[in-house]
Formats: C-alpha cells, sequence, structure tokens
C-alpha cells in the first residue's frame, strides 16, 4: 500500500514538473516569438534531451560520478544547442529578462525583511547585520553555485554547511522571544523547494 501511494505520489510531481516546464517553455516562447522553425527545433532538441536524461537515469551499471559528469553534460550540451537556435536579439532579450528576475527577487528579499523586522520586532541594528548576514551568504552560495569543476551533491553539502551557519548566526542576532516567532513562522509557511544545479 505504502509503495503504490509513494508511486502514485512521485507520479504525481513528476506530472507537476513537466506541466510547470512545459508553461514556463511555451511563456519563454512567446516572449522571444520564436518562429515556427525554432518551435519545431527547440521540441526535437527537448524531446532528445528528455530521452538521453531518461536513459541515463536508467543506467544502474556506472558510478555514481561518472552518471553526474554524463548528466553534466548533457545539460551543458542541451544549454548550447537550444542557445545556437536563438537569434542575437532573442539572446539580449534572455540577458534583459535575467536582470529583470535579479531585480524581482531583490524587491522580494526587502519585501520578505520588512516582514522579518514587523512579525519580530527587530531593531534596525539587528536588521542590519541580518542584511549583511544574508548578502554574505548568497555571494557564497554564488561562488559554488558558478564552480563548474566541483559536482552537484559537492556543491549541496558545501550549502548545507553555509545555511547552518547562516541558522546559527541568526542565533547570536535574535533573542529567545525572537527565535521562538521565527519558529512559529517557519512552521507556518510552506518551503519551495530549490534544484541546485
Amino acid at each position: 500500500m505504502l509503495a503504490m501511494v509513494t508511486i502514485v505520489a512521485a507520479q504525481a510531481q513528476k506530472e507537476r514538473v513537466t506541466e510547470q516546464r512545459g508553461h514556463r517553455d511555451k511563456m519563454m516562447a512567446e516572449k522571444l516569438k520564436l518562429s515556427d522553425e525554432q518551435k519545431q527545433k527547440a521540441k526535437a532538441l527537448n524531446e532528445d534531451y528528455r530521452k538521453k536524461m531518461d536513459e541515463l537515469r536508467k543506467k544502474d551499471d556506472i558510478l555514481v560520478k561518472d552518471w553526474r559528469n554524463q548528466m553534466t553534460e548533457l545539460n551543458k550540451k542541451h544549454k548550447e544547442d537550444m542557445s545556437a537556435l536563438l537569434s542575437k536579439e532573442q539572446k539580449e532579450q534572455i540577458e534583459k529578462y535575467k536582470v529583470e528576475r535579479k531585480k524581482m527577487a531583490e524587491i522580494d528579499a526587502n519585501a520578505r525583511m520588512e516582514k522579518m523586522k514587523l512579525r519580530l520586532d527587530l531593531n534596525n541594528d539587528q536588521v542590519e547585520k541580518i542584511k549583511k548576514q544574508q548578502s554574505e551568504m548568497r555571494e557564497k552560495m554564488k561562488v559554488i553555485h558558478e564552480n563548474k569543476s566541483q559536482d552537484m551533491m559537492k556543491k549541496r553539502e558545501e550549502m548545507k554547511v553555509i545555511i547552518q551557519k547562516n541558522k546559527e548566526n541568526m542565533r547570536s542576532i535574535l533573542n529567545e522571544e525572537q527565535l521562538k516567532k521565527m519558529k512559529e513562522m517557519r512552521k507556518s509557511t510552506p518551503r519551495k523547494r530549490r534544484v541546485i544545479s
């Protein structure tokens, strides 16, 4: 029974991810005004990529390190192939979109900080310490993320250490009552899973 529930849940998750990816790809195609030819080529590249990834996932006779390296190579090649489909203007549009996303992320981060300040009754000194700590953490995460010589598992391990250190630092900034409120806030807020690539 448990195995059946697990299989159904995994399949539902896979369908949601596929649906979200399809929606995102469709939105991007509309924004970039892809030609019919570009859409067909992109569809073929995506199908080929998914087929190769499925084949790789089924391999159980290779070392984990080799599996990760092959996966990294497949991802890199797919990204290059997709980029080669785009015109110069479309590539510039993607870069513009990335800048916009970064600005929106900063706005969201500032809004979260303001909510945190209100809910935890933080003083200005605490806010500045938290902002500094979060900025340093983001920089460290960025360095790890951009390190192409490390495999995904090593990156995850290093990021876990940074997150743990961040939690410890928060304990030194907040008082007991604020820590208690923060724990309650985290319990009541659903967390999004992030994929590290």
